[in-house]
């Protein structure tokens, strides 16, 4: 048995246990119903950290202008660093021109591990029994560094991160959330999109760095104000828009839907036709990767559709060609909305993990996970396709 059919197996035992506990709204304790309204917006802050300075900014200056309404409930839970003013993890809803105090907190919950699942899921059923609505978007707020463990949404005070299996394991608990984002670096990966695609309709994310105000929610939320209406796609092309308002680098808001699914078979087929390739054609495929889009401080990150184009343009077979261009063709169909600064010429939304060398498969810095068993053993993306065992003949091959 691998270490993801036990993981699933988990899964499923703390579903059913989740299952059998009541969530009691706050209203409802009330004696009466919660309004429900069009959508539920809700920001996982994870700033006990170096982001800390941020967290209070980023709500009173961007959530807090325009806040919630009868339409759109604002709802965030955040944790701050043991240095600050507050340090415990509290949540708020979110009113117009509110201060981020704990006076103003709807809940005080002490001091939580932000990188447990388990959090997560607290957060995301105590806002749906208590701010229900017909749709919902959350956003992840913290670092990033593409699908690799030990990097995203660190909270220091526990040394614990929330990784790609963990997401998966309490997003199926939580049940769908319409619209995930990532307010992080380096995010927009296929293997992150497919952590999530059972569970959403759409994702918003960075190729590359992202500057401390990232997505600039006082934009957003005014605009969800004005049309509650939005669908989802409408609402992740409005997100991606806003982080191309100030310093950033790239933005895209990605479609999961049968499209993205088209996709995924996309990639695996060349991924095998890539791999039957490979004593034929491994020199062109090193070129092609060498020369690639790739990202800062991520050589290993590469842009999913340039990838596929200099692959096309350099390996002189009709099938290995076609295939890239069925993959280009599929990325085209699923970008909602994309955007890069000059210097990205080879940036189309989504990138993928293209290791070149042996050293690349495992970083030394995450000592609790080889990297590259991660990515076979955890990841959704690696059991829907076959782009683990064509790098894995790629890297270690002759």
């Amino acid at each position: 048995m691998n270490k993801r059919t036990i993981w699933k197996i988990l899964t499923v035992a703390m579903v059913i246990v989740l299952l059998l506990v009541p969530v009691t709204s706050m209203a409802e304790a009330k004696g009466k119903p919660p309004p429900r309204a069009r959508w539920t917006f809700m920001v996982y802050i994870v700033g006990d950290n170096n982001l800390d300075e941020f967290v209070p900014l980023d709500i009173e200056t961007e959530l807090a202008p325009a806040g919630s309404n009868a339409d759109v409930s604002v709802v965030t839970l955040a944790d701050r660093a043991a240095t600050a003013a507050w340090t415990q993890t509290l949540l708020f809803y979110v009113t117009q021109g509110m201060e981020a105090t704990p006076a103003n907190a709807i809940e005080d919950w002490g001091e939580r591990n932000m990188g447990d699942p388990q959090t997560l899921i607290e957060f995301v059923q105590w806002t749906k029994a208590n701010y229900p609505a017909d749709h919902y978007a959350l956003s992840f707020w913290n670092h990033g560094w593409g699908w690799r463990p030990g990097w995203s949404m660190l909270d220091e005070t526990d040394d614990d991160t929330l990784d790609q299996h963990e997401i998966e394991a309490a997003l199926a608990v939580v049940g769908p959330v319409d619209v995930i984002m990532y307010d992080a670096c380096q995010m927009a990966a296929i293997e992150n999109e497919a952590t999530v695609r059972a569970y959403s309709q759409a994702i918003v994310h960075s190729q590359e760095w992202v500057n401390w105000d990232g997505i600039e929610y006082e934009l957003v939320i005014p605009a969800l104000h004005d049309d509650p209406h939005m669908t989802p796609e409408d609402l992740a092309i409005e997100i991606n828009h806003s982080l191309g308002a100030n310093r950033e680098r790239t933005g895209s808001a990605v479609a999961l839907n049968a499209e993205w699914d088209g996709l995924i078979a996309a990639v695996d087929e060349w991924a095998v036709a890539l791999e039957n390739g490979l004593p034929t054609y491994r020199k062109d495929y090193r070129r092609a990767f060498r020369v690639s889009q790739s990202f800062w401080q991520d050589p290993t990150g590469k842009d999913l559709y340039d990838v596929a184009a200099e692959i096309q343009g350099r390996v002189n077979d009709p099938g290995i060609q076609a295939k890239s261009q069925a993959v280009m063709d599929a990325v085209d169909a699923v970008v909602l909305d994309e955007w890069h600064a000059t210097q990205y010429h080879g940036a189309h939304g989504i990138t993928i993990f293209v290791p070149m060398r042996v050293e690349d498969l495992d970083d030394p810095s995450t000592p609790d996970w080889n990297e590259f068993d991660y990515y076979r053993d955890y990841l959704v993306f690696s059991q829907l396709t076959h782009w683990d065992e064509f790098l894995d003949a790629f890297v270690n091959g002759p």
